[in-house]
């Protein structure tokens, strides 16, 4: 299955966002490279979300391993905010894979304000995400809940 390359919303040329899904697999692997702002990471969940092949019951992988994320806590809210819309909400387990601190930080904070720290895991390596993931294959987390 090959990746699904979403147009950079960044100007730099050197900024790759790409996706697949895999539904034999139950899974969305997203991966990242460069700098990557928080225009880059909407495009793709509109993409994503916009993709036939996509549930919101998949798994995700998301691999900011070789990129540089260039998002303010403000970006971090708003992305937040946007992951709990119904559109792109993702009710699976959620892995990423982080290059630095600073990457860990910001997914950490991504996690605490989208409510989904019960269901997600941050990891230095891609494999250890990929390990983390096949073993909760089969384990549905725990249901959303609405906030109202």
């Amino acid at each position: 299955m090959s990746m699904k390359p979403s147009p950079p919303a960044s100007a730099s040329d050197k900024t790759l966002v790409s996706y697949r899904v895999e539904p034999a697999r139950n899974l969305r692997i997203e991966e990242y490279h460069g700098v990557i702002r928080l225009s880059d990471i909407r495009a793709l969940a509109e993409a994503v979300s916009s993709d036939p092949e996509w549930s919101p019951a998949f798994d995700t992988l998301i691999d900011f391993s070789r990129a540089t994320l260039e998002l303010s806590s403000n970006d971090v809210l708003r992305l937040a905010l946007m992951l709990r819309q119904e559109r792109y909400r993702s009710q699976g387990w959620m892995a990423f894979a982080v290059g630095d601190a600073t990457s860990f930080c910001l997914v950490r904070m991504l996690g605490y304000w989208s409510r989904m720290t019960e269901r997600s895991r941050i990891f230095r390596e891609r494999s250890e995400a990929e390990e983390w993931l096949a073993g909760q294959y089969g384990y549905a987390p725990r249901q959303w809940v609405a906030v109202s």
